[in-house]
């Protein structure tokens, strides 16, 4: 394994939920990750274009959606592998909007993330 070793990406369908915190969308996926258990937390926000989803109720549409699938339906979650070790993830917000069956999802813009070993804690 050399200085510059090549990044790789592979596809994982994970279980997931859904929460708020401060009032924007997080997801929260998680399972077995090449025989260790990761968390993969993202905090979105909602793009400026799409702000009217908070008035017109889209929001609160595409929330419900993400809760009532939760525990029932795997999303895929793709992995980053350096030097044969899980560093990092991304979540498609199109694969996510098709699974959920909701194309406001795609209207999410990534905030924040963490790769875990540990859940976020959440006042659920």
């Amino acid at each position: 394994m050399g200085l510059f070793s090549k990044t790789e990406y592979e596809t994982l369908l994970m279980d997931y939920r859904f929460f708020e915190t401060d009032g924007l969308p997080c997801i929260e996926a998680y399972g077995d990750v090449f025989g260790q258990i990761r968390y993969c937390n993202a905090g979105y926000a909602i793009k400026t274009s799409a702000y009217s989803m908070w008035t017109d109720g889209r929001y609160e549409k595409m929330a419900e959606d993400l809760r009532q699938c939760q525990g029932y339906r795997k999303i895929e979650v793709m992995i980053k592998i350096r030097n044969s070790i899980p560093v990092d993830f991304r979540i498609d917000l199109e694969r996510l909007a098709d699974t959920i069956g909701n194309p406001d999802i795609v209207n999410l813009e990534l905030a924040g993330w963490g790769f875990n070993t540990e859940p976020e804690k959440t006042d659920l």
